[in-house]
């Protein structure tokens, strides 16, 4: 384990349960491998207690930007790193890595992120306290990442899915964890399609929040690019209103 204020990383073994039927990560599990590694730095500078409990704030993310070169496989060991990069008064840079162990890169996450007050909701300005513990750079614009679009009629195949947001699909902020965005967004195309295609990018943007108890819709448009790759257009609705709209580019194992 490598940590510094700015930056950290650490081991990990790739699971079984972390990876699907042809044993490569699931993008749910990417994201949760990349938190892990930001909880896991959170704890060792002693920033995420004093944040919650004195502040009463929590870290929210907005945005990710995904490229991925490979899927890790089950049992592989791989190199979890995370660095705090820029803020401003409202707004957070962090990347993550997932990386083998020759530091060939596997995975990489620009996300952008603000603080919510945890009793009403809202976003606040980021705490000091908070900023200090991670040793941000100070800009006066984060690092912009690009906004995913909405599905329109330019495509080849529509899907839909419904769901009903449960218990356990609820973290310690109060809405569905953001893996279960990708579990969503991955489940609403088809076997056949999955079982084809390898994801390379993904831009993906949270709206709204989803809260337990809500139904959901997952919507997916598939465009063929060529014979090689395809883009998917993806909407999760709740109560009428757009929580995340996401874009996807795959290309054809």
């Amino acid at each position: 384990m490598e940590q510094s204020k700015i930056e950290f990383s650490e081991k990990h073994r790739v699971t079984y349960y972390e990876t699907n039927g042809q044993n490569k990560a699931t993008l749910a599990m990417i994201i949760n491998m990349a938190i892990l590694a930001s909880e896991d730095q959170n704890n060792a500078l002693l920033a995420s207690n004093k944040v919650r409990d004195d502040l009463n704030a929590s870290w929210v993310v907005i945005q990710y930007s995904i490229d991925i070169n490979k899927l890790p496989r089950t049992d592989e060991n791989v190199v979890l790193k995370t660095r705090a990069s820029s803020y401003n008064k409202f707004f957070a840079s962090r990347e993550f890595w997932i990386n083998d162990l020759n530091g060939n890169s596997y995975v990489h996450i620009s996300s952008n992120w603000v603080t919510m007050n945890l009793k009403t909701r809202k976003m606040v300005l980021i705490p000091k306290p908070l900023v200090e513990a991670y040793g941000f750079r100070h800009v006066d614009e984060i690092p912009h990442l690009k906004r995913p679009k909405r599905i329109n009629d330019d495509a080849d195949k529509f899907y839909q899915k419904d769901y009903h947001v449960r218990y356990n699909d609820i973290d310690m902020n109060g809405h569905v964890n953001n893996s279960h965005y990708l579990n969503w967004i991955v489940d609403s195309l088809p076997a056949s399609f999955l079982s084809a295609y390898n994801p390379t990018h993904i831009d993906l943007r949270f709206k709204n929040e989803v809260r337990y108890g809500q139904n959901v819709e997952s919507k997916v448009s598939i465009k063929n690019l060529n014979q090689t790759k395809a883009k998917t257009r993806h909407e999760i609705i709740s109560n009428d209103y757009l929580a995340v709209v996401a874009n996807c580019v795959w290309k054809k194992n």
